[in-house]
């Protein structure tokens, strides 16, 4: 189902192990939102392409990624919030991403809370930010 600016509620995950996956699916279909799950680059952009979806969540540890490709994702697609999660608490070689590019960073393992509110964010705020909420971080 697509909301009145014509994006679904389905929250595509970007990460190559298939039980850190399934973990977030499973939180986050615990809310009134759906999951996709891809393993490349590619098929993001694919899916992104065909159906527009207001979150993506890139996993870092799992998928290689660099400042430039996120920040081509994010404006290619600028609608879209992505957000990220890693089991490090510091991704020097991702600075530039993290502090221009990505609504959130979600520590591994996923906290259910953390998650559904900054989906929730994300939902309400629509395309009207593209940043984390004030005070949020």
């Amino acid at each position: 189902m697509k909301d009145k600016a014509g994006f679904t509620n389905t929250v595509v995950i970007l990460g190559a192990v298939a039980q850190d996956n399934e973990a977030i699916c499973r939180i986050i279909e615990k809310g009134p939102y759906r999951t996709e799950t891809c393993l490349r680059i590619s098929q993001l952009e694919t899916i992104l392409a065909s159906d527009p979806c207001r979150t993506v969540i890139l996993d870092v540890d799992s998928v290689p990624l660099d400042n430039r490709t996120i920040r081509d994702l994010t404006h290619s697609y600028p609608s879209t919030c992505f957000l990220c999660t890693s089991k490090e608490h510091f991704h020097p070689d991702l600075k530039d991403a993290i502090s221009h590019h990505l609504f959130a960073c979600l520590h591994k393992p996923v906290d259910p809370d953390e998650l559904h509110y900054f989906l929730k964010c994300i939902r309400d705020n629509g395309t009207e930010s593209r940043g984390p909420p004030a005070g949020s971080i």
